[in-house]
């Protein structure tokens, strides 16, 4: 019963609660606002919903585009610039390489100045005024020389020399001056001076130049095929490898090495480049070492590097630390001197070496060598006979040719004409052999050109040696001319040792022996360690000026003239 009254109690609350219930205005005013409360709930939830899902969706996007741009740039890094292939012409090529390399700061590539030409002589014929007029022109500035900006004198360039104006690409010289070439721009310039063909100066003053540097710069200088021209004045390096810029196979012909520090050390690596007695430098003809620390043991070294040398026309050590022996050094040099055991032994190799092609006689029979046996009378009869008949051959045709040396002057007298003609003949077929090239003129005989002769450096070795006190003894070099040895620390003893070098010099051209040089024609000994009026460097000077090729003799007065005619002297 009770199960029965409960259901039927649920019943009608289910059914209650389907009717409707009358409600008040407040009520229904409180079910609206709170029905709008929770849309406008749902709607700032659907909002903030939406908002998440597209700033996700962008941010995908953004994340997407940013990879791929991501991804072209490191492609675009990994891909190698392609070569720049150089031109000739350096500007172009130095600016595109230096922006290749990343350079913030580039010099400027300009002209070298000149100075200017002086201005025409007046003329004679035209008269100046004297007092300016007022309606008269300015006066032009004047044209002694050029003005530029400021500071612009002191900014980093690159002067070059053209050999003509408007051509680019023909630049002979490039100076550099006063700013630092590091590693960076000694790199362009590995890659755009070879290409410059007609490059034949290179001047790097105070640049600054390390081991580095100088090692790649005397590899660069390698591949000019032109240059013959180098100075490097100002740029002292730590190891002094300038050796690398003259060894057996440099084509540089002048080499400036002023004010670079170099020490006995450097001086003996530029010995050993000049001559072993093996190798020597081939090319190089003016050496400048001045103001730097040679000493007397960098003399040594020098003196022998000339040993051997018979190239080398000028060499400069002015302002430097030599002394006597140094002086004497070189003066044994200039003169005679003694061959050291090693030497000794190359000159036998030479000469063995030398003596080899020319031995072609075949060698004697054992037959012959044996003494009990005499040589057999038969070979000595048939040389008598085919001497005799030789002889008796000889007479005859002699005889001949007497009774006919008067028809063959006829012939050939008739023949010459015959002869012309043929020759003509001959030179016109030439021409027409060309294979369609125009050739000469008829009638014109064609010469090959001649070839100059090279004459070959002769190994000072191979000269002709003379023994005295069980030394071997070979005269000095005579190639060297110019000798500069002023503001040192030379005294008497080097002044002996140098005039007795020069006198041997005369000696050996008065009797005609030019065969290795002519031997000093300028010695220059000014401010050392002697007074200017000493005896041995009064000595010095009278015989060198006669032997300098600008010397001119003072001019016979026409008393002096006279008598010498009367004289015949």
């Amino acid at each position: 019963m009770a199960d029965r009254l409960g259901t039927e109690l649920k019943g009608k609350s289910r059914f209650r609660s389907d009717v409707p219930r009358p409600v008040s205005r407040l009520g229904q005013n409180a079910d609206i606002t709170e029905s709008l409360d929770t849309a406008n709930e749902d709607c700032i939830a659907r909002k903030v919903k939406m908002g998440k899902k597209l700033e996700r969706v962008m941010k995908g996007d953004r994340g997407g585009t940013t990879s791929a741009t991501s991804q072209e740039t490191d492609v675009d890094n990994n891909k190698t610039p392609e070569p720049y292939n150089c031109v000739g012409d350096f500007e172009a090529d130095y600016l595109e390489l230096c922006k290749r390399a990343g350079l913030t700061e580039i010099p400027q590539v300009t002209q070298r100045p000149h100075r200017p030409e002086p201005p025409p002589p007046p003329d004679p014929k035209v008269e100046e005024p004297t007092t300016p007029t007022p309606g008269d022109p300015e006066e032009a500035p004047p044209t002694t020389y050029t003005t530029s900006n400021k500071f612009d004198y002191f900014r980093p360039k690159v002067q070059v020399e053209l050999e003509k104006p408007e051509d680019r690409k023909s630049m002979t010289e490039i100076y550099i001056r006063g700013w630092k070439v590091d590693q960076r721009y000694m790199d362009v310039f590995r890659l755009c001076l070879p290409a410059a063909d007609k490059l034949h100066t290179i001047d790097l003053w105070n640049v600054g130049l390390t081991d580095n540097t100088l090692a790649q710069f005397s590899a660069v200088a390698s591949q000019c095929l032109n240059l013959r021209t180098v100075k490097l004045d100002g740029n002292p390096v730590p190891g002094e490898g300038f050796h690398q810029l003259i060894g057996e196979d440099s084509m540089i012909v002048s080499m400036s090495l002023r004010s670079c520090k170099i020490s006995d050390k450097g001086a003996e690596l530029i010995g050993k480049a000049l001559s072993t007695v093996k190798t020597r430098n081939q090319s190089l003809c003016v050496l400048n070492l001045n103001s730097n620390l040679i000493t007397d043991v960098g003399a040594c070294h020098l003196s022998n590097g000339l040993r051997m040398n018979r190239t080398l026309l000028i060499l400069s050590v002015a302002n430097n630390a030599i002394g006597d022996e140094g002086a004497k050094q070189l003066g044994e040099v200039l003169s005679r001197f003694a061959l050291t055991h090693e030497e000794i032994v190359e000159r036998r190799k030479l000469i063995s070496e030398k003596g080899t092609p020319d031995i072609r006689i075949s060698p004697i029979p054992k037959r012959s060598e044996s003494r009990d046996r005499p040589v057999s009378q038969s070979s000595r009869s048939q040389l008598d006979k085919s001497t005799a008949k030789s002889g008796r051959s000889s007479s005859k045709a002699k005889k001949k040719d007497d009774k006919g040396k008067g028809k063959d002057d006829k012939k050939k007298d008739a023949q010459r004409g015959v002869s012309k003609e043929s020759v003509a003949k001959t030179t016109k077929g030439k021409g027409r052999q060309s294979g369609g090239k125009k050739g000469p003129a008829a009638g014109t005989i064609t010469t090959e050109p001649e070839t100059p002769e090279v004459q070959e450096i002769i190994n000072p070795l191979l000269e002709e040696a003379e023994s005295i006190n069980g030394e071997l003894f070979i005269p000095g070099n005579r190639v060297l001319i110019n000798l500069n040895i002023s503001r040192n620390k030379i005294g008497e003893a080097g002044l002996k040792a140098l005039l007795k070098g020069i006198q041997y010099q005369i000696t050996l051209t008065m009797l005609g022996s030019r065969s290795s040089g002519t031997g000093l024609m300028r010695l220059s000994l000014q401010k050392n360690g002697f007074p200017p009026d000493h005896d041995l460097y009064m000595k010095i000077q009278e015989l060198m000026v006669t032997r300098d090729p600008l010397y001119k003799p003072p001019a016979k007065s026409p008393d002096e003239d006279s008598i010498s005619q009367t004289t015949g002297v």
